[in-house]
């Protein structure tokens, strides 16, 4: 196997401040996959999802992919709606699995194998609503996702990033994003839940902020159990402190930004929201993966509304 390839967007460390105690899970059967690996079938508990819960009256489909295949490596692909792309790496995979609430029974499957230095990730894979992107003020994302293996996760000490979301800079460069993150405990641990928390990084234009879980959150997101994600952006207005960052699993609101600064004249970074990419990112400056895990995503589906 090839080394992964680096994520440029890993660049930046996430300096976390809480350590959070660890929660037993019992370990699941697993079966073999098309490439050879091996991944759960355990059956869980997540509710079949048909439509978008928290998705607001007006918004409109941008793109969407129900991950039956995965898209072109040289060249856009299309999929249920807009274009998709990926990077050549043998870590990912279209495989089956019966159990995914969303659209079953095909889903992406990236592994992150033992030696994984931190700062990479087992794929990169974009997608937008056309080759010429047109940007929008807000977005609703809403996909399903399973990290781990064995009912545990092997995660860094500072964090797994999920995805990005383009905001600020143009389309092309990607150096601003949101950034979804599964926390890390501040040490290398593996572990059945783990704390949610997300990030604004803009190169050096904006300050990078986090954003932290509400308070009775607790550990929502758990180790090889499909959960529903969803996630609402508002990018706000240039130059203004009122942008909005909103994320349900399961149905449950566990984080709630208000106030942030997303857009600025500065150095042209004002542009609205423009590009998915799912660049699953472990860790930042430290640590080495012991353990194989994987990362699976269904059915992703991204809406607007505010056409800039």
């Amino acid at each position: 196997m090839s080394p992964p390839h680096r994520l440029l967007a890993a660049a930046a460390t996430i300096i976390l401040n809480s350590v959070f105690a660890c929660v037993p899970d019992s370990t699941t059967p697993l079966a073999n996959s098309e490439d050879g690996a091996q991944i759960s079938m355990k059956s869980d508990n997540a509710t079949p999802v048909g439509t978008y819960p928290n998705e607001p009256a007006g918004y409109v489909r941008l793109f969407a992919n129900k991950a039956d295949v995965l898209p072109n490596i040289v060249g856009w692909s299309t999929a249920l709606s807009g274009i998709w792309q990926r990077n050549s790496t043998p870590t990912v995979s279209a495989q089956s699995d019966p159990t995914a609430p969303c659209s079953a029974p095909n889903v992406w499957n990236a592994t992150y194998p033992v030696g994984l230095t931190a700062g990479r990730g087992p794929v990169i894979l974009w997608g937008q609503n056309a080759a010429q992107v047109t940007e929008y003020r807000r977005w609703y994302v809403r996909a399903c996702m399973r990290v781990g293996r064995a009912g545990q996760y092997e995660n860094a000490p500072t964090a797994t990033k999920i995805w990005f979301g383009t905001v600020g800079d143009a389309p092309g460069p990607g150096h601003c994003s949101v950034v979804p993150m599964i926390k890390g405990d501040g040490t290398q641990a593996v572990k059945s839940n783990w704390v949610a928390i997300a990030a604004f990084e803009c190169s050096g234009v904006l300050p990078t902020v986090n954003f932290y879980q509400l308070p009775s959150a607790g550990r929502p997101i758990k180790s090889d159990v499909w959960q529903v994600h969803q996630w609402l952006i508002d990018a706000g207005d240039i130059n203004q402190s009122n942008g909005r960052f909103q994320w349900w699993i399961d149905g449950k609101l566990v984080m709630d930004k208000q106030n942030q600064k997303f857009r600025t004249t500065k150095s042209g970074f004002s542009h609205g929201l423009s590009k998915w990419r799912w660049a699953p990112t472990w860790g930042g400056a430290t640590g080495v993966k012991t353990r194989v895990d994987y990362f699976i995503f269904d059915d992703v589906y991204v809406s607007g509304n505010g056409k800039l």
